[in-house]
């Protein structure tokens, strides 16, 4: 058959050109295996003791030869050029050229196997062939031992692999689980260990859980995150089950001094400074009384704060209390200092000691604006008829918190007329503030109660007389009506004259960074 080869299986086996090459077969195969047997024979009768087993013998200082598995498959395929038989040895310049042949690294580990028991460090993915019997053979035709070299990989002592799952909208523990391959039995365990587990109850989207699970898909491990110094580790004990620990990182508390100058806004210059927002508005919050953030701010005012954070290995994770502020608002410097009295009492004061905080605060509804102010001659929007308007309203949607514009005690909780729901506050003998149009009370609120400044007494609404969601706040001194925005507030209590020399001592280290950021601030701008 024209292309067939002899190895082809697709021709007659009963043709005439196989029945003739399977006669030559038989009579050449005896032949064939003959002279293959009596090469073997003629070369182990002259194959001399390795040069290795032989002690100090000259040109051969190593004792043995070390050779990769590839290189022996060479050699027994016949690529290796074919040494002189002779006395059986290879001359030096043969050695030689064999010797260069090894790879540096046999070379390195068959010097490390005749000193076995000498210890090295090693890293993974080292191979440490000196460390473990190498199996050796002869090679028939050359006489050469053979040494194959053993290759292991150890794994170093370290952290197993962590699966990271993230939690998505909507995910229960059981779709996180599920997507690490843990099953719903094993679930159930982990969820069940202990009390501490409960933080998996407030995993939030954007989240990360860390899961080791072995080839057998059994839980071994699991960390989360639940803030930026406590992380919940769930682990397999020896019983099977399951143990639960908490491990919180040491916090290194520093003072810090962050400082900035204005330009369009104080909270977009001072978030570009490095403050949090909580840290911003709690600096307008210790200078409310002194300026209007709203209109007092210009372009060029620098500011500065000095207070707490907490680091962990270098890095900021938390912003704490605010222990000095400078506010430089045109020609006027506003300074404050945070000092604790001895019965507790904490406050921000000047450096003479005085306190920055009034005894009343003049907007009781954060963030709102103001849809109509103090008038005695105003149109009633409802009424259609003029009638005095003896406070100022505050517009904010329904539901947003009321605060108690000063400390007092509670004299009146209920509806009162177009007022709607109504709180009135006496504040020692003099001051009495309303609040009008509430939605609701706070819980608990009630005639008799002691509040303090800012505590919340209810929520804005739009009860009674009232066109949309608002709070009509009046101020009233001796029961005379004024204007909370005009009015000049009554300032709180000093540092007593017996806790000066503690206040100055505690606020001098505040003070004096207070004062190198000022000064930097006034180097940048030119000033003197």
């Amino acid at each position: 058959m024209q292309g067939t080869r002899l190895t082809d299986l697709d021709f007659k086996l009963d043709g005439p050109r196989f029945n003739r090459r399977h006669r030559l077969r038989k009579r050449l195969a005896p032949l064939l295996y003959g002279i293959i047997l009596i090469g073997l024979v003629i070369g182990l009768a002259r194959a001399p003791q390795p040069a290795s087993l032989v002690p100090g013998e000259a040109g051969n200082e190593t004792g043995s030869r070390a050779l990769d598995v590839a290189d022996s498959d060479e050699q027994a395929a016949g690529d290796k050029p074919e040494k002189p038989l002779g006395d059986g040895r290879a001359d030096k310049a043969d050695q030689q050229q064999a010797d260069e042949a090894v790879a540096d690294s046999t070379d390195e580990a068959e010097q490390e196997s005749a000193t076995a028991a000498t210890p090295r460090d090693w890293q993974p993915g080292v191979v440490l062939d000196s460390l473990l019997p190498m199996p050796r053979l002869h090679d028939i035709a050359t006489g050469e031992l053979l040494v194959f070299k053993r290759i292991v990989e150890l794994a170093p002592d370290t952290e197993p692999d962590y699966q990271k799952v993230t939690v998505r909208s909507g995910d229960s523990l059981s779709a996180i689980f599920s997507r690490a391959g843990i099953s719903a039995q094993e679930t159930h365990r982990v969820t069940n260990a202990d009390d501490r587990v409960k933080a998996l109850r407030r995993i939030y989207p954007g989240d990360e859980l860390l899961f080791h699970v072995d080839k057998d898909g059994r839980l071994q491990s699991l960390r989360y995150a639940m803030d930026s110094v406590r992380t919940l580790v769930v682990e397999r004990d020896a019983e099977d089950g399951f143990s639960t620990r908490i491990v919180e990182e040491v916090l290194e508390t520093r003072v810090v001094e962050a400082s900035g100058t204005i330009d369009r806004s104080l909270f977009v210059s001072a978030r570009r400074a490095g403050l949090s927002q909580r840290q911003v508005m709690q600096f307008m919050s210790i200078f409310e009384w002194q300026l209007d953030f709203n209109r007092d701010i210009r372009q060029g005012d620098t500011f500065s704060i000095v207070y707490e954070a907490e680091f962990l290995d270098d890095e900021m994770v938390n912003d704490g209390r605010i222990l000095a502020a400078k506010l430089i608002n045109g020609s006027r410097r506003h300074t404050a200092l945070r000092f604790e009295q001895e019965d507790g009492t904490v406050g921000y004061y000047g450096a003479n000691g005085e306190n920055l905080r009034k005894a009343f605060i003049r907007r009781p509804v954060q963030n709102a604006r103001i849809s109509s102010g103090f008038d005695r001659n105003r149109m009633h929007p409802v009424l259609g008829e003029r009638r005095p308007h003896l406070g100022t309203d505050f517009a904010a949607p329904t539901g947003t918190p009321i605060m108690a514009s000063g400390a007092g005690r509670v004299v009146h909780v209920g509806r009162k007329g177009g007022y709607g729901h109504t709180v009135i506050i006496q504040h020692n003998n003099r001051y009495r503030t309303l609040y009008a149009h509430m939605s609701r009370y706070a819980d608990g609120l009630s005639n008799g109660s002691r509040v303090e400044q800012g505590e919340v007494i209810g929520y804005v609404g739009r009860s009674g007389l009232a066109t949309g969601p608002h709070l009509h706040y009046e101020f009233m001194v001796e029961g005379n009506h004024y204007d909370p925005m005009s009015i000049d507030l009554p300032t709180g209590e000093p540092v007593p004259d017996s806790q000066m020399t503690a206040f100055r001592q505690h606020t001098a280290g505040a003070l004096a960074q207070l004062q190198d950021g000022a000064e930097t601030q006034l180097a940048a701008r030119g000033e003197d």
